[in-house]
């Protein structure tokens, strides 16, 4: 111990001494822990952390694919929930769900809450226990029973502060009392942000309908049973069902299984993993910068640790006084990367938003101060070994005659040449990762998605079903709030909808007035929207034929609808959708086409546009209303109040949320691939001013050794443009060795990424060359201002300085 009490403080002493050198080593090394450390903290929340429930590898997701009709992943009706939950050879046990907003009142300002509707088997089937009172039961998810409702422990805390005698009070849910029967633990509000739970009480026509499919399904695998044993026995109840139900029959129609973690992360997952090697590649590069920096230190106090040899120093107490300096900087280095880490995951987490699944699990916990201090114990043994390994060799005879020659070491600049190649390499491997996904991201930016969201204020109402459970009222309500939004001042146009754009849609049945529904053909299914009269101009959504909807429309009477092309082209290719008379399943009233408009990216831009039809609102009135404003001039936020004042107008209890610009929506739908753009992008140009910096610190600690060589070069006839081409060619040459070996490396990278790019392949030839021209130019001007010095060497001055 008193040993190392001794050669700490003697690095201390060292390190103050030399002030830049701390500085830039203490930096470097902050800013690749750092990023390493909000990086994995974000990992560790969404990948790494399981969910709270037991088992969850056991649980799965149940959707239908429909595959004549182009439907994949679509929900699922009640009448299959109830035939999936007869599937007792593999599952324990099978819930169903569904997600809507809810207005709470009675205590101050309405607000609104996320609440699921499941099944009395959901919480059984995730394996969650509340902490108090109970979860549903059958009885209470028959229509008429009472209202209960269960809380997760973050409404918990919010509207009750954590009472513990919360179990039989009661919340006003969209106008009616719900009385609260459990708590649930904490963090418990996956696989969807919800508040609250209630239980999913069918109505009539969920009941009976096969093709409303809305519900979501999961289901836990019995203990010992495999996902090849549930998917064998799954395709073998889909064919008994498909015999037993001619609506599946000539379908295509199969049942999709997914894991639960992979469908709620694994969109994700690809891309954190790549940000969390590139993190990894750039402390990396931080690594061989100060290892760098030691180097030359080391070589500057050869003289010192020559002598200190010879009065007896052994080698492992050289090593030892070296790694103790690696390891302080390390240190400091570590401390202040928590620092950064902190305000990082803070500023990853207000860049992404919501858009990032299991966000609330994501902080800096014990665990990423553990990773944290890790990473810093681990990076001061790798950046300090081989310096420390490297300085413990001096030779006393040797440095003295190196000294007089003033040349360098060539054991010591074939290493620091060696760690300058290793960056470079690196610095191109994140280059290259970086313009493909910039590239991808540019592509996907340039996708059509159907309408122009520049000038549009978007915002969410939901009447509540004490009050509007009439379709008459709900449609007057419309009526009122359409006709108040299109006469505000610098409004240019206003529109309803049930769904607002990019936010999915329902998927429904079809009927055909002109011909009969015939086994084997394409079977007839529809994206289904509700919009009144202005929604789709409002979007500038172009019309192909016909016109758009000019009337909100009656109940009961013969309504219009407007489908897209795709939907167009796929029952009426010879282009006479024109009126035509179509209905929902089951049979409602039949609705006349009026007009075929371009395709919307309802489901995101990276997913093509599926058939989708609009509805006039009086088709089915919806107590969920989208509204879409544009304005004339200006941000669409400048007419927020006026819009919320208009709908107090109409009613003073309904509130108005979700208020975003569309082009925001736009933002937040391709958010992460945003994120890891922009960071790969950071990462990449750390990366690269690191490798320069490496260059140029190479080329002129070796100018500064080889001043005699230099001097002597030019007292022979040398032109000093021959001084400067030898020592560009140096720095070229580790260039290129760099650049060899990072094209080799990124080919390898290339495959990984292929599977995370759109509208760019993984082996664009452009991206390549152009990093490797722009690497090559920057290590030539990182080589340049060395080389100028060196052919500026006075050599009667370097000869006299012998």
């Amino acid at each position: 111990m008193e040993t190392f009490l001794r050669d700490l403080r003697y690095t201390l002493r060292s390190l103050r001494a030399s002030p830049g050198f701390t500085l830039v080593a203490v930096l470097a090394l902050a800013l690749g822990i750092g990023a390493n450390s909000a990086v994995f903290s974000v990992v560790n929340g969404v990948l790494l952390t399981p969910p709270p429930f037991e088992a969850p590898d056991r649980l799965l997701h149940l959707s239908n694919d429909i595959k004549k009709a182009g439907l994949e992943d679509v929900g699922i009706s009640v009448p299959e929930y109830q035939d999936f939950a007869t599937l007792p050879r593999v599952f324990s046990s099978v819930a169903a769900y569904t997600w809507r907003d809810m207005t709470l009142t009675g205590g101050g300002a309405a607000q609104r809450f996320g609440v699921v509707h499941g099944t009395s088997t959901l919480f059984p089937t995730l394996g969650v226990t509340p902490v108090l009172g109970r979860g549903f039961t059958e009885e209470e998810a028959k229509p008429g029973a009472q209202k209960v409702v269960v809380l997760t422990h973050k409404a918990w805390r919010a509207y009750f502060a954590e009472d513990p005698r919360v179990l039989g009070k009661t919340m006003q849910l969209d106008g009616e009392p719900y009385t609260v029967v459990g708590v649930l633990p904490r963090g418990v509000a996956y696989p969807l942000k919800a508040d609250l739970f209630v239980p999913l009480v069918p109505n009539a026509e969920w009941v009976h309908s096969r093709t409303n499919r809305h519900l979501s399904s999961l289901a836990r695998m019995k203990p010992g049973v495999t996902l090849e044993q549930v998917r064998a026995d799954v395709a073998r109840v889909a064919q008994e069902m498909e015999a037993g139900e001619p609506l599946y029959q000539g379908m295509g129609w199969s049942i999709r299984t997914t894991p639960l973690e992979e469908r709620v992360v694994g969109k994700v997952r690809g891309a954190l993993w790549l940000l969390l090697g590139a993190v990894g590649f750039v402390l990396l590069v931080a690594c061989s910068s100060v290892a760098n920096l030691l180097l030359s230190r080391a070589a500057a106090r050869e003289r010192e640790v020559s002598i200190r040899a010879a009065l007896g120093a052994s080698r492992g107490r050289l090593v030892s006084q070296f790694l103790t300096e690696s390891l302080v900087l390390s240190a400091v280095g570590g401390g202040l990367g928590l620092l950064f880490a902190l305000w990082g995951t803070d500023a990853l987490l207000a860049f992404v938003g919501d858009g990032l699944p299991r966000v609330a699990q994501v902080r800096l916990d014990m665990t990423s101060v553990a990773f944290t201090l890790g990473v810093s114990l681990l990076t001061g043994l790798v950046f300090g070994l081989v310096p420390a390994l490297q300085a413990s060799r001096a030779d006393l005879n040797a440095t003295m005659r190196e000294g007089s020659r003033g040349t360098e070491s060539g054991r010591s600049g074939r290493l620091r040449s060696g760690l300058v190649v290793g960056q470079v390499a690196l610095a191109l491997v994140l280059l290259v990762g970086a313009s493909l996904v910039m590239k991808s991201l540019h592509a996907l930016r340039e996708v059509d998605e159907g309408f122009t969201s520049d000038g549009v204020l978007t915002g969410q109402v939901a009447l509540p079903d004490a009050r509007y459970s009439e379709p008459s009222r709900k449609l007057a309500f419309q009526r009122d709030l359409l006709e108040r939004l299109k006469g505000l001042p610098g409004v240019e146009s206003a529109g309803l909808t049930n769904i607002l754009p990019l936010g999915g849609t329902v998927t429904r049945g079809l009927e055909f007035e002109s011909r009969p529904e015939v086994p084997g053909e394409i079977p007839p299914a529809v994206d289904f929207r509700l919009a009144s009269p202005g929604y789709l101009k409002t979007l500038n959504v172009k019309l192909l034929q016909g016109r758009l909807l000019e009337s909100i429309g009656e109940l009961d009477a013969p309504a219009e609808v407007v489908i897209n092309k795709t939907f167009a082209d796929l029952y009426w290719p010879q282009g006479n959708a024109l009126g035509q008379r179509i209905s929902l399943e089951p049979r409602k009233q039949w609705s006349t086409v009026v007009g075929v408009v371009e395709d919307l990216r309802e489901w995101g831009l990276v997913v093509p546009a599926r058939p989708a039809a609009y509805w006039s609102l009086a088709a089915m009135p919806s107590a969920y209303v989208g509204l879409v404003v544009r304005v004339k001039s200006g941000a669409p936020e400048s007419v927020r109040s006026a819009v919320e004042a208009e709908l107090r107008a109409v009613d003073s209890e309904v509130p108005l949320y979700n208020v975003a610009p569309l082009s925001r929506l736009v933002d937040e739908s391709i958010g992460s691939r945003s994120l890891s753009a922009w960071l790969m992008g950071l990462f990449a140009g750390t990366a690269l001013l690191l490798a320069a910096l490496g260059i140029a610190g190479v080329v002129g600690y070796s100018v500064t050794r080889r001043t005699r060589e230099m001097g002597i070069r030019m007292a022979l006839g040398a032109a000093r443009s021959d001084v400067l081409l030898l020592v560009l060619r140096q720095g070229l040459k580790l260039a290129g060795l760099g650049v060899a070996v990072g094209l080799v490396m990124s080919l390898g990278l290339a495959r990984f990424l292929g599977a995370l790019l759109y509208g760019v392949t993984a082996y664009d030839p452009w991206t390549f060359v152009g990093v490797a021209a722009l690497l090559s130019t920057v290590a030539l001007l990182a080589t340049w201002l060395p080389a100028r010095r060196a052919s500026s060497v006075d050599p009667i001055i370097s000869l006299r300085s012998e």
